[in-house]
């Protein structure tokens, strides 16, 4: 076996296992949706899909959530009960307390009807729930970015599928009150000098009470990355920042996500190209980096985020080479994490079917409970050699033909 050697910023592809013959399958292809990941899972909400069938065009929306457990590899289609939002695609998505929250985006036609609902989902009970709030809310729209800073969510601009904002609004998630911050005054010409380009498809982060906002566009442009808006939360203005660096071309589409004071942007395009590359910048220098790694094909309307390991998870999306959705995942370390995380991935590298073990004998060989709580642990699988396979409540079980001798065989799980 090849052995263990850990790289940081070494981009592989998930690749899933097991799903077939456990009867469940893996999302289909998809765009515009969100994933959040926690303590060993990653929950995909939403997306959509024009699919070919019979000569037309069928526009699928997903209106569905999706749970990836990232040590035994597998998906899992989660049946929710309760208010669920019907706007799934182009939304946004957090995760808060074991909760997922969404706010925004469209239902199909594509803003014939768009969402300032905020909906959450208890991971636990799997119960949706509109949340009631107060005050001012954005516009239905959808596109929009979404940020959580201090137990307040922030939200920037969005498109109605026809006007576009740059509208900043606050939701306190302890009193559930919405505060408008500024106002879209329209026309450029009546624009402040800093005030920025209404937009949609763009990312947001915050730092030291300013919150940043990198690229988005409109139909017909995209918006550039070597300066930035910058959102003041203390007095409420825009203004620009320069910066410096191997800075990203114009793009909207992309992804992104915020680990301290750096903010990686992966993917996105613009009116003539897309894009596979993946950019750093750190909010306190401003000195934007390119990585050394890039993904296998140009991707956007995809979604990332990142586990508190730093583990960064890129799903779907449109494959920029053949203009086709995907379900594709890939994963990579931003930088280096804990020595015991490190020492988890060796545990996983050297066995990696441990969800086929007993959780009970895993503890007393000395893997750590907080460890163990990451595994979605799967029946046991017996193999037989009559020729069949059957699959009960309670175990799976797989079969080999005569001459199937070689115990790898049922790696294939």
């Amino acid at each position: 076996q090849k052995m263990f050697n850990f790289r940081p910023q070494e981009l592989t592809k998930v690749e899933t296992t097991g799903n077939q013959l456990r009867g469940i399958h893996c999302p289909s292809p998809r765009s515009g949706h969100r994933i959040v990941v926690t303590c060993g899972n990653a929950y995909s909400c939403g997306g959509y899909n024009p699919i070919s069938v019979d000569d037309a065009v069928e526009h699928i929306l997903f209106k569905e959530l999706w749970v990836f457990n990232i040590v035994s590899k597998t998906w899992k289609h989660l049946k929710t009960s309760g208010n669920a939002p019907e706007e799934l695609a182009s939304h946004c998505a957090a995760f808060i307390d074991n909760h997922l929250l969404i706010f925004g985006g469209t239902a199909y036609p594509f803003g014939a009807k768009s969402s300032n609902d905020a909906h959450i989902c208890n991971l636990k009970t799997l119960q949706w729930s509109k949340l009631e709030t107060t005050g001012t809310p954005p516009k239905k729209q959808y596109g929009q970015a979404m940020a959580i800073f201090e137990n307040k969510m922030y939200v920037v601009g969005g498109t109605s599928g026809y006007a576009y904002s740059n509208e900043v609004h606050c939701l306190n998630l302890a009193t559930k009150e919405w505060r408008q911050l500024n106002k879209c005054v329209g026309p450029s010409h009546l624009r402040s000098e800093y005030e920025p380009e209404p937009r949609y498809r763009h990312e947001i982060a915050i730092e030291d009470n300013k919150l940043f906002v990198f690229g988005g566009g409109t139909a017909a442009e995209s918006f550039e990355l070597s300066r930035l808006p910058v959102f003041n939360l203390d007095t409420n203005t825009w203004f620009q920042i320069a910066t410096t660096g191997d800075c990203p071309e114009p793009r909207r589409c992309h992804s992104c996500v915020q680990i301290k004071s750096d903010v990686y942007i992966c993917g996105g395009l613009d009116a003539v190209h897309n894009y596979s590359c993946l950019y750093k910048i750190n909010l306190k220098t401003l000195v934007w980096e390119k990585l050394k790694i890039s993904l296998p094909y140009p991707l956007y309307f995809h979604a990332a985020a990142s586990s508190e390991s730093n583990q960064l998870f890129i799903f779907g999306g449109v494959n920029g080479h053949e203009n086709q959705r995907t379900n594709d995942m890939f994963s990579l370390f931003l930088n280096i994490p804990s020595l015991e995380t490190i020492a988890w991935q060796a545990v996983l590298h050297y066995a990696p079917y441990l969800a086929l073990t007993e959780k009970q004998k895993l503890f007393e060989l000395g893997i750590p409970i907080s460890f163990l709580n990451e595994i979605e642990f799967v029946p046991p699988t017996k193999m037989v050699s009559n020729g069949e396979m059957s699959k009960g409540d309670e175990e799976v079980m797989i079969v080999l033909s005569e001459g199937d001798e070689d115990d790898d065989e049922w790696e294939d799980l």
